[in-house]
């Protein structure tokens, strides 16, 4: 019996091993405890909050590890919605973030936008840090993966928030008030880049 286990784990170690991708990276996440909103209750993924700030350490902070050959950092970004049973007709969603690198320098602005209708749920629950009654109704709406290439040598980055403009009929609302909490990133990933490519660089 116990011949046979060991067979078995043995035959089960090449495909743990071929589950991994070599090029993984891994890297650590700064982001102050507070921005957690919270885990995917299926895939155990955490979700962050991105803060409408000009300071990298009030962003979702993340210090990548030194790397010879950059590599392609990407993540998920989703809309910050409190879905009310109030909610109303269907609003028209923009929500921008920044990413800034080595202090206060802005790599580039990324945008998702989106209609959303009252009902609209996201992919999977969210087991929320939060137990607060304000926080009750958030969640994530929608995915945008975004995918920078990062040059060789350590690096850090932060994600903040610029604004969110909701849209319903003739009314438009824009939110940029420093501290608000106005999108979630989540599914951080980390690939070196593999030897012989060559990064281009942004204009």
């Amino acid at each position: 019996m116990i011949l046979m286990l060991i067979s078995m784990l043995l035959a089960w170690t090449p495909l743990a091993q071929d589950a991994k991708d070599p090029k993984a990276i891994d890297f650590d996440i700064r982001a102050r405890e507070n921005l957690m909103m919270g885990k995917g209750a299926n895939s155990k993924r955490p979700y962050y909050d991105v803060v409408v700030t000009k300071q990298p350490t009030a962003g979702v902070l993340i210090k990548l590890p030194y790397t010879r050959k950059g590599g392609k950092f990407s993540f998920d970004l989703h809309h910050r919605v409190a879905m009310t049973d109030d909610f109303g007709p269907t609003a028209e969603v923009t929500t921008v973030v920044e990413i800034l690198s080595g202090g206060t320098t802005s790599i580039g602005t990324y945008t998702i936008s989106d209609k959303i209708n009252p009902g609209d749920k996201f992919e999977e629950p969210i087991v929320k840090s939060s137990t607060a009654e304000i926080d009750k109704y958030i969640t994530p709406l929608t995915t945008k993966t975004i995918t920078l290439d990062i040059k060789p040598g350590p690096q850090s980055i932060s994600i903040v928030g610029q604004m969110t403009i909701l849209t319903r009929g003739t009314t438009t609302t824009r939110v940029d008030t420093p501290g608000t909490r106005i999108a979630i990133v989540s599914n951080f990933k980390f690939l070196e880049t593999p030897q012989g490519t060559v990064l281009k660089e942004k204009d």
